[in-house]
């Protein structure tokens, strides 16, 4: 099925709360995977409300992989379930981040690995890969992900940000596969003025709502009727429209469902 990296240039625009949102109202089977290279455990201490993982995670993959255990055989395994937001038949399961700074630089040798298993799993994957660094995405990320989705807000420092990190990543992922994710329109620059000026897809459109967000990012009590909201429906939409591309190009080429 599809696997979608997200990621932003520069800022901190929501990346994670925009993830997190998206997999809470996906339309298919989903898996969220915390692949932030910058750890922050941003779910555990925020949506669940500063929950441990234990062992879950990247470092229990990390600890397979050495092992020489297949990635396929442990994921479910490492992941959790999230508290649904909206009613759904499936769970959201959720793959926690690194546990440490220090292990970022072991993982180094798994990511293919990780990729190739996330690729073959039921179901579709939504990778936060949190701020671009220096050197970018890692190339298994960037190159074997079916669309990578970079979060901006739209203020000309967030625009400036992603003017420099923008060809880089065309370059490594394709601009075929490579989307924007919009978080306030018009403040102060529109989708029609953002996608002349970077001359790439904006897939999503989400509405600069921090009060309902913090629901999210930071385990904020959830207003009434908060899963009916126009925030919640904000994701829902975003969500079917880019399940609904990522579907559409598989149709096209003959993949299977």
């Amino acid at each position: 099925m599809a696997v979608v990296v997200l990621c932003s240039a520069g800022h901190s625009p929501g990346v994670s709360t925009t993830a997190l949102g998206l997999a809470l109202t996906w339309p298919n089977e989903v898996l969220l995977v915390d692949a932030d290279r910058t750890p922050t455990q941003s779910v555990l201490a925020g949506y669940l409300r500063g929950e441990r993982s234990g062992h879950h995670g990247l470092g229990g993959l990390l600890q397979a992989w050495r092992e020489r255990r297949p990635f396929d055989e442990v994921i479910g395994a490492e992941a959790i379930d999230l508290p649904q937001l909206v009613a759904r038949d499936e769970p959201v399961r959720f793959l926690p981040g690194f546990p440490h700074p220090g292990v970022v630089g072991l993982f180094g040798g798994a990511w293919p690995d990780l990729m190739a298993a996330l690729a073959a799993r039921e179901g579709d994957v939504l990778i936060d890969a949190g701020r671009l660094g220096v050197d970018g995405l890692p190339l298994p990320l960037a190159q074997n992900a079916d669309l990578v989705l970079v979060v901006t807000r739209t203020s000309l420092v967030s625009l400036a940000a992603l003017r420099l990190y923008l060809p880089a990543l065309t370059d490594s992922t394709g601009s075929e596969r490579l989307a924007l994710g919009l978080i306030g329109s018009s403040m102060p620059y529109g989708r029609a003025e953002v996608q002349q000026q970077f001359g790439v897809t904006i897939a999503a459109d989400l509405a600069f709502e921090p009060e309902a967000a913090a629901v999210l990012s930071d385990g904020a009590p959830p207003p009434r009727r908060f899963a009916g909201s126009g925030y919640v429906r904000g994701l829902t939409l975003a969500g079917r429209s880019i399940a609904g591309r990522l579907q559409a190009a598989r149709d096209l080429i003959g993949a299977r469902r």
